[in-house]
């Protein structure tokens, strides 16, 4: 079973009072550490089997093209013990059959929807809590190598202490600041 850290984090919510007012709420949420990319899947694949990384490389491509091959040309595709992804499209809707037509779809999403295995495993998951964050009111803006602005983030500070105070978490020492995505910045954490 897994452990998962959730913070609360203050942010602009619409409709917080049922009148479609927008108003700063505590909302809680995962900490993501990073995103596993292909080269992080190919190595622990590699050190919990026999198989190669070039095969392992080849497989993982071959499957990828696979998955995108089928859902471009209207299959669905389930993988077993994770879930389905399928196409869906957001359009106009017309009142008479006349009118009908692919110009109403203004664009196709993928989706994903989990297995019940899945969603069991997600549900078992041991949650703590890190604290809350509060923002602090400053906007950072990053820039590239060469100067250009690349993103604005908003400063979370945090206010109150989680449970798991003083107990080191893989985000940090647990006295920082953390981005909310799961990434420390030193001294505070930011939000893109």
């Amino acid at each position: 079973m897994g452990k998962i850290v959730v913070k609360a984090q203050q942010q602009n919510v619409y409709n917080i009072d049922g009148k479609g007012n927008t108003g700063k709420a505590y909302v809680l949420r995962p900490v993501r550490y990073s995103t596993m990319r292909q080269n992080d899947i190919v190595d622990y694949c590699m050190k919990n089997s026999l198989v190669p990384r070039a095969y392992i490389t080849a497989a993982m491509v071959a499957f990828v093209q696979c998955i995108e091959n089928f859902l471009l040309n209207g299959h669905s595709v389930e993988l077993p013990g994770l879930g389905i992804f399928y196409l869906t499209s957001n359009g106009i809707t017309a009142t008479e059959a006349e009118s009908c037509g692919v110009g109403q779809v203004d664009s196709l999403k993928v989706r994903f929807t989990p297995s019940s295995s899945l969603k069991a495993s997600v549900s078992a998951v041991e949650l703590v809590f890190d604290g809350v964050y509060d923002i602090a009111g400053e906007t950072i803006l990053e820039t590239d190598s060469d100067g250009n602005p690349t993103k604005t983030r908003k400063y979370y500070k945090k206010v109150v202490a989680g449970e798991n105070e003083g107990e080191p978490l893989p985000d940090g020492d647990g006295d920082e600041a953390v981005d909310p995505d799961g990434g420390t910045s030193g001294e505070g954490g930011f939000s893109g």
